[in-house]
C-alpha cells in the first residue's frame, strides 16, 4: 500500500519502497499476479497557492490485490477477483478520506473515489481474465 499527498510525501513513499525492495528485478520475472487498486483524490487545500487559480493537491492511496490463488479462466475466479477490488477500492477510499489533512475538501470536478478505483484496476483485471482464458495465466 502506498500513501501520497503532495510531493513532500511523494518522494518519502518512493524511497520507502525503495527500502523495502518493491519492485525488484527478481520480481519482474514471475509472472504478475495482481492488479494494483488506487483511489485518487484531488482536493483544495487553503495552505498553497498554485499559479493559477485555487490550491489544489492530489491524494492517492494504492492496494495490491493478488489473484494468484485463483483460476482466473472460470466464472468463479473471474467474480473473486472483482470482489477483491471493490473491497479495496472501499478501504482505500476510506483510508484515504481519513489521511486528508484538516480543511482539505474534494475538488467539484473529482470523481467518486470508489469508481475511479474499481474502473482502473478492473481494466487490469480484464487483461488476467483474457490471458487466462487463452492459457497465459493460472
Amino acid at each position: 500500500m502506498s500513501i501520497l499527498i503532495g510531493r513532500a510525501r511523494a518522494s518519502a513513499v518512493v524511497l520507502a519502497a525503495a527500502a523495502l525492495g518493491v519492485g525488484c528485478g527478481a520480481r519482474a520475472a514471475e509472472p504478475m499476479t495482481e492488479v494494483i487498486v488506487e483511489a485518487p483524490k484531488v482536493v483544495h487545500t487553503a495552505d498553497r497557492a498554485p499559479p493559477l487559480g485555487a490550491p489544489v493537491d492530489l491524494a492517492s492511496i494504492r492496494y495490491r490485490v493478488s489473484y494468484a490463488d485463483l483460476n482466473l479462466a472460470t466464472p468463479a475466479g473471474s467474480k473473486a477477483l472483482e470482489e477483491r477490488i471493490n473491497d479495496a477500492a472501499k478501504r482505500a477510499c476510506r483510508q484515504l478520506e481519513a489521511s486528508l489533512p484538516p480543511g482539505a475538501s474534494p475538488a467539484a470536478n473529482d470523481p467518486p473515489c470508489v469508481k475511479t478505483a474499481v474502473d482502473g484496476a478492473m481494466k487490469q483485471a480484464r487483461a488476467a481474465i483474457a490471458a487466462a482464458g487463452q492459457g497465459g495465466a493460472k
